[in-house]
């Protein structure tokens, strides 16, 4: 994969940090034109699988249903990154300015991992009305690799400890109820708690030098949480749902966190001197991306009809969702949390058993929100946000054969 970055003289004002200020250097003639980098790198990567899972009825309505997998996983990476262009010279202090912008870096790294999953369900079902289970589950996902680039160490080489990205060990422990407590009811509830080993989390981070966000392993983490949903069908023109979510999901160890944006060129003094540093413990802080309470609802009217010469029902359908505020940012940041929203969408249409049409609005108020806010590189200060979509509309038309 190849690619080609650039920048013009006026990107100083975007990398300026509290160090370094509006300092003359920066205005020093060419320092920044046609500055860029072209990166080369390439991946190669082999994925391989075996499992299997069987059930047996131990009793009568009692099954027990053990599963197993064996994956294999092998990965090779060579990245090269190198600068071009800017004013050539050999100052130090302007060497340094550039690479607050970019700096060359390479690095080969290969890496392979096998692992031996499984899972065990325990399911009883003493009426057709009422199925309990409880399962447990080990899970894997695979080890990965930096191709973004890396950040960097105190004497500014690449940090190659962070170039292989350690898979992720799961264990999920679930219990679960599926219940039809009367006619054209169905409520189901569900709690579980999961515990991860070496989380694989993608980082923003705003240290100079690393112009794209990379992969990062937590050391352990942990969700638990409450699900209960449930769907009512009053007749056949009727249809009722609704879900509740409560979820709590932290960290439970991460000491090598990116700083988050509030931090950013934060000093310590270490033997004796004054140090930038680049990383920090935010074991205990909050998951990026889970919200504790995730509500939804929804309903459907309909009543039969004919298109043309087919015979279906027409409808008219609305559902709403809500959010809480959750953290956008692999450290927990107090500048970094998206708030708490809620969406509201519509459809209206046509449907058969073998084709469906229908004209839709999703976000229909229109609500502006953020689905995330990441910190910008360069140690400025700088975030991003990533806007939710503003009122849509559109039609579909579905055809099965």
């Amino acid at each position: 994969l190849g690619q080609t970055e650039e920048v013009g003289k006026d990107q100083w004002r975007f990398v300026q940090t509290a160090n370094t200020g509006a300092q003359a250097l920066y205005s020093t003639p060419g320092l920044l034109d046609g500055f860029g980098i072209r990166t080369n790198s390439t991946i190669k990567s082999l994925s391989a699988a075996v499992f299997g899972q069987v059930d047996w009825e131990v009793l009568k309505n009692l099954h027990v249903l053990p599963g197993l997998r064996f994956t294999y996983d092998k990965k090779d990476v060579d990245y090269d990154r190198n600068t071009y262009g800017g004013l050539q010279t050999t100052d130090a202090a302007l060497l340094a300015l550039k690479a607050a912008v970019y700096a060359n870096q390479q690095f080969t790294t290969n890496v392979d991992n096998n692992n031996l999953s499984g899972n065990i369900t325990v399911s009883y079902r003493p009426t057709p009305k009422l199925n309990a289970y409880a399962t447990f589950s080990t899970a894997y996902k695979p080890v990965g690799v930096n191709v973004g680039g890396l950040p960097t160490t105190s004497n500014g080489q690449a940090d190659l400890s962070v170039a292989v990205v350690k898979p992720e060990y799961v264990e999920h422990y679930e219990l679960g109820l599926k219940t039809k407590p009367f006619k054209g009811a169905i409520l189901n509830v569900t709690a579980f708690n999961t515990d991860i080993k070496d989380y694989q989390t993608n980082v923003q981070s705003p240290q100079l030098g690393v112009n794209r966000g990379y992969l990062a392993n937590a050391e352990k983490v942990n969700v638990k949480g409450l699900e209960i949903d449930g769907t009512y069908q009053l007749e056949r023109f009727l249809t009722l749902n609704a879900a509740l979510a409560y979820l709590d999901g932290k960290y439970v160890t991460f000491t090598n966190a990116p700083l988050p944006l509030e931090e950013t060129g934060h000093t310590e003094i270490i033997n004796g001197v004054a140090t930038q540093v680049a990383f920090k413990d935010a074991s205990g802080g909050r998951l990026p991306g889970i919200s504790k309470w995730n509500v939804s609802g929804g309903a459907e009217f309909s009543t039969p009809g004919n298109l043309a010469t087919k015979p279906g029902r027409y409808f008219i359908a609305g559902d709403a969702s809500y959010r809480s505020t959750y953290s956008s940012n692999p450290t927990p940041s107090s500048v970094l949390n998206v708030q708490g929203y809620s969406l509201l969408n519509a459809r209206l249409g046509f449907k058969s058993d073998k084709f469906s049409i229908f004209v839709w609005s999703r976000n229909i108020a229109n609500k502006n929100y953020y689905e995330q806010l990441q910190a910008a590189a360069g140690n400025s200060g700088l975030y991003a946000g990533v806007l939710g979509d503003p009122r849509t509309y559109g039609a579909t038309f579905r055809y099965s054969f």
